[in-house]
């Protein structure tokens, strides 16, 4: 009978703490009182499950609110999907196991609405910055979380922040009242490039003369699909009318792309004074030679920045190409600026004789002993005077005359070079001659017993 009761007190004990856990685990939910709410937020509610009791959920209208019951695990929890903005009474009504109905307990709920916002997208120019706002539909205090493009600063909290980087640009608000949070809304941001606009200044023009500043004229280089426009002032804000008739001075021109993007540059227009070519005639030569009449050789004392050209009659109609390598006579030279201003001078070339020197004397020879010496000559003009060279060997004499002796002393091949200069013009002219010059014998020495 003991042992019986125990057991009987244990097995309540055991089921008085199964259910004691599970009202626990089943609710209820730690805030009480009136609710506000988000619309089409899920909410959860409860109270306290009482074993054997059924429970009876009800959403009043009060203006407007309403939304979905969704039952949970156990009849004292629910789920409620808030579908309509406004108040609602939230109600329940507990049946015990005996059939007894309580009192209805209820909670007022407000369904606050979803903020809305809008972002604004923005086109600039490359190197401009965008303005991104953020504009709700309903006036009131928001917290902004931005997702933006990659490369791109995240402003943080902010309504509105200023970006170079193209992308889109999305925010999601959330009123700081209600705490509800809007949906994601995007712009965009693009950048279209920006142009450049290459000026090739235009050459100097020569005195009043005008320079044709259109477009074709000096923008090589430039971004193509560019519509160019031309002002008087780097701020573009005085038009020039005659682009083809530009005199002195500093324009500046504008190239637009299609979307608006733009650059704008100055062109310089110089006039340029007439230029001056000064000729120092070339040196007399000596033939066969010629003379060197390029512009380096003969202009010096010049205006400075000439292109020359060459001719041989002063009106410069006949070219003459080959200004390095100009035989006797009268050539011209003239020289051009950048402007196309030019002046032509005459170049005088003189070219003198040369001598035709001839060396005789002895090949091969031996190798010279005791000072023995070899002669070598070429033929003797009056006023002309001789130097001589000679490898193998060394001059004994007559060196500045057209005669010389030589004594030989390096076996094998030597040379005699006479170089004959002409008295008065200084022309000259040189001949060698290769001579094998044969070692002396070589005795060994005397042997006796």
């Amino acid at each position: 009978m003991k042992l019986h009761q125990l057991s009987i007190t244990f097995l309540l004990l055991v089921v008085f703490a199964t259910a004691n856990t599970m009202v626990k685990a089943q609710g209820p939910y730690p805030n009480t009182g009136d609710h506000q709410v988000c619309l089409n937020s899920a909410e959860p509610y409860g109270v306290v499950l009482t074993p054997g009791s059924t429970y009876n959920w009800t959403i009043t209208t009060i203006a407007g609110g309403n939304g979905t019951i969704i039952p949970g695990a156990t009849p004292n929890l629910i789920t409620i999907n808030w579908t309509s903005v406004g108040t609602a009474k939230l109600q329940v009504v507990e049946t015990n196991s005996n059939g007894c109905v309580g009192d209805p307990v209820f909670i007022n709920i407000t369904i606050n609405p979803l903020p809305t916002v809008s972002v604004s997208s923005s086109t600039v120019c490359a190197g401009n910055p965008a303005t991104i706002t953020a504009t709700p539909g309903t006036p009131g205090t928001y917290s902004y979380v931005w997702t933006v493009p990659v490369g791109a600063t995240n402003p943080g909290n902010a309504a509105s922040f200023s970006t170079t980087v193209a992308g889109t640009y999305s925010v999601v608000i959330t009123n700081t009242v209600t705490l509800c949070g809007s949906a994601s809304a995007s712009g965009t941001v693009t950048v279209n490039a920006a142009p450049t606009v290459v000026i090739n200044n235009p050459a100097q023009v020569c005195g009043a003369g005008t320079v044709d500043l259109t477009a074709a004229a000096i923008t090589a280089g430039s971004t193509a699909g560019l519509t160019f426009t031309y002002w008087s002032d780097a701020t573009a804000t005085i038009p020039y009318l005659t682009p083809t008739a530009a005199p002195a001075g500093t324009y500046y021109i504008m190239g637009t792309l299609p979307g608006g993007c733009s650059d704008i540059q100055p062109v310089v227009v110089t006039q340029a004074p007439a230029p001056a070519v000064v000729i120092t005639n070339p040196a007399a030569v000596c033939a066969p030679n010629t003379v060197d009449i390029t512009a380096a050789a003969v202009t010096a004392g010049s205006t400075t920045g000439l292109t020359y050209t060459y001719w041989t009659d002063a009106a410069a109609t006949i070219p003459y190409t080959t200004p390095t390598t100009a035989t006797a006579g009268t050539y011209y030279i003239k020289g051009t600026s950048a402007a196309g201003c030019s002046d032509v001078q005459p170049v005088t070339v003189i070219i003198n004789p040369v001598p035709a020197p001839a060396i005789t004397g002895p090949t091969p020879v031996c190798e010279s002993i005791s000072g023995s010496t070899a002669t070598y000559s070429t033929p003797n003009v009056a006023g002309n005077t001789y130097n001589w060279v000679v490898t193998g060997g060394t001059i004994a004499t007559g060196q500045g005359t057209n005669t010389i002796t030589v004594t030989w002393t390096a076996p094998g091949t030597g040379t005699v070079t006479v170089t004959e200069i002409v008295g008065g013009n200084g022309c000259s002219a040189s001949i060698t001659k290769t001579i094998i010059i044969t070692p002396k014998p070589v005795t060994t020495p005397i042997t006796h017993n």
